[in-house]
């Protein structure tokens, strides 16, 4: 009995140690695992509210109404068209030509100008009930699904620059909530999930709105006053706080980045706005993977980008670009509807003249030049922003005046569970954006380690924490023997 007392006395306190270590020493690894997140915070009652202005529902109630109230009655035409490219960097200036390639009745041109008139005329009224915090300051961005992996990269590098700016999340609907996500790693990071059906589905006009369309209503929603929007695989080069608190931006309130085309919007899309068919020339196509607003300048603006976004697929996409697809992406895209407003609402504006620069590798089995990211400049330098070369490292003068403010992964997306096969299949074993030194020289460390870094976190510390990696495996070992080979 004595022998039996004795190890009671030792094995009970042994089991009580060890129950609290698991619970207080961090989380045991079957607790990332898929069937338990499906399982304890995904259902509708355990996911918490996001935190909307009060006054959200209200104004879109408002909105929502109005955009219906003002939907184009015609149809465009849906057949392929291809409107010329024209590098916007070696135009000519007064080069004026626009292609004028959908074949619209005048009759349907006039119901156009008119539904668009009449949404025009209800904006004084909207905007003075969007609601946002008053003097502040915050980065909004549309990802959920695929894309969050590739926003916590964004988001780590981010950090990285120093920012500490309150970042918010948008997702589509409830189904897209990632528990572990939202309420573990974002927060401590200063970042926010809010999902767009809570305000959506809260008014009696039920929208449906998706893909492209989300980027304006993230940046609608988010309850910030000066609002960076950004791309979920657009990577911050330095403090975002600086462009947001100098020139251009104090004067003008909106600023906007170029890419590398001429903007082909249709001339009729400027007879519909009521306004005079610029040159050609005169700016280039809109890269919309960064755009920063002002709502307090602004809030007509960004009515006018709703309206564009929510007949968009329809209607204005088709005749901002006049162009289903062209090279690495679709160009029907939300991408010229935001300068589109401006220009249509004689809003203040600034895009900037430094030119887009091309980051890439060159292929050794062929030697071919491949660009793979697109470098975006910081508008405070725009007093130099005169050349039209657009290649990074060409230029030592460019490169020692004009600073670098954005690196948009628009060819290969910064997935840990997909990067290890682009690497290995298409890149052949080497970098994707140029030499060490080269990085180095363009931007003071090697930017292109230290996304591989965060891809590796994501890939080994989030392994079963992503839904769309839910039915991957081995995500921390590909990705390691990748940055293994690469790096050490």
């Amino acid at each position: 009995m004595i022998s039996i007392r004795r190890s009671r006395t030792i094995v009970l306190p042994v089991l009580l140690f060890s129950l609290t270590w698991l619970l207080f020493s961090g989380r045991p690894k079957w607790l990332h695992h898929p069937s338990f997140a499906a399982t304890n915070g995904t259902s509708a009652d355990r996911i918490p509210p996001s935190p909307f202005h009060p006054g959200l529902v209200d104004f879109w109630d408002a909105t929502a109404s109005a955009l219906v109230a003002a939907k184009p009655d015609c149809s465009l035409p849906t057949e392929p068209i291809e409107a010329p490219l024209h590098d916007f960097a070696s135009l000519k200036k007064g080069f004026d030509f626009r292609p004028d390639l959908l074949a619209i009745p005048q009759q349907d041109v006039d119901k156009m100008r008119d539904a668009h008139a009449r949404f025009v005329a209800q904006i004084p009224e909207l905007a003075h009930k969007l609601p946002y915090a008053a003097d502040t300051r915050g980065i909004a961005v549309a990802a959920s699904g695929a894309l969050l992996p590739v926003f916590l990269v964004s988001l780590r590098m981010l950090r990285r620059t120093g920012s500490t700016l309150h970042v918010e999340v948008f997702m589509e609907s409830r189904k897209n909530y990632e528990q572990e996500i939202c309420e573990i790693v974002l927060p401590p990071m200063n970042a926010t999930c809010m999902i767009l059906s809570e305000i959506l589905g809260a008014v009696p006009q039920r929208l449906e709105m998706s893909r492209y369309q989300l980027k304006a209503l993230a940046l609608a929603f988010s309850s910030f006053d000066d609002v960076l929007l950004l791309d979920a695989d657009n990577l911050p080069l330095e403090q975002p706080e600086h462009l947001l608190t100098s020139e251009p931006f104090l004067s003008t309130g909106f600023v906007s980045w170029p890419d590398y085309w001429a903007n082909t919007a249709s001339p009729k899309f400027y007879e519909i706005a009521q306004q005079p068919v610029p040159r050609t020339s005169e700016r280039a196509a809109t890269d919309a993977g960064q755009l920063l607003l002002s709502k307090s300048k602004h809030a007509p603006t960004l009515l006018l980008i709703l309206y564009y976004n929510y007949h968009g697929p329809t209607h204005y996409y088709r005749l901002l670009s006049q162009s289903p697809a062209v090279l690495q992406g679709d160009r029907e895209t939300d991408k010229e509807t935001y300068l589109a407003a401006a220009m249509s609402l004689n809003a203040s504006f600034h895009t900037v003249r430094t030119p887009v620069a091309t980051l890439g590798y060159t292929q050794v089995h062929d030697k071919q030049f491949k660009p793979a990211g697109m470098v975006q400049h910081d508008p405070r330098d725009d007093d130099y922003g005169k050349t039209n070369n657009n290649v990074l490292g060409s230029s030592k003068e460019l490169k020692a005046t004009i600073r670098p403010a954005f690196l948009h992964a628009n060819v290969y997306k910064t997935d840990a569970s997909e990067m290890h096969e682009v690497f290995n299949d298409q890149i052949r074993s080497q970098r994707m954006w140029g030499k060490t030194k080269d990085m180095v020289e363009q931007f003071g460390r090697d930017v292109e380690k230290q996304v591989w870094a965060e891809m590796l976190y994501t890939g080994c510390h989030l392994e079963h924490a992503f839904g769309a990696w839910r039915n991957l495996s081995h995500v921390c070992k590909k990705i390691g023997r990748v940055y293994k080979f690469l790096y050490n």
